[in-house]
């Protein structure tokens, strides 16, 4: 069993973000997420939006590719306070490993993203990394077996 996470620091956390991440394991396994890039949320009146494009290792272990998602996510705060969120998962391609940053920096100028510098995440397939962040973010962590995949 692993132990209890610390709680981290308030101005790192995006529990929205930490949400969709944790939502994002259902398609794609922890055990395979090899970076998550993280970009700062944006605020604009009651909507916010954040972006993480995530670096995922193939199946195979001898294949060096890989594959690029990008996972964003968009909450209303509507009266009331009463918050919904939109999550939208997709792969933006397979590629060599020397070709990563080339690509995301790409899917980041398509999408628009504000030219904030992400936190990159080296997770390598890392479940009590993978733990961690979603803690850090503020999202509850996941019982151990969820992330074990």
């Amino acid at each position: 069993m692993l132990p209890p996470l610390p709680n981290p620091p308030r101005d790192t956390q995006n529990p929205h973000l930490g949400a969709a991440l944790q939502a994002a394991a259902a398609r794609i396994p922890p055990a395979r997420v090899a970076q998550a890039w993280i970009f700062p949320p944006r605020q604009v009146a009651a909507r916010e939006t954040g972006l993480a494009v995530l670096v995922v290792r193939p199946e195979d272990a001898a294949d060096p590719r890989r594959t690029i998602w990008t996972l964003r996510y968009e909450v209303e705060t509507g009266k009331g306070g009463r918050a919904t969120r939109a999550d939208t998962l997709d792969e933006q391609g397979t590629v060599p490993p020397d070709r990563v940053d080339r690509i995301v920096q790409g899917v980041i100028q398509r999408l628009e993203a504000e030219s904030d510098a992400p936190d990159i995440r080296e997770l390598d397939g890392g479940v009590e990394a993978w733990r961690a962040l979603l803690v850090e973010l503020g999202a509850p962590p996941p019982p151990v077996d969820a992330v074990n995949r």
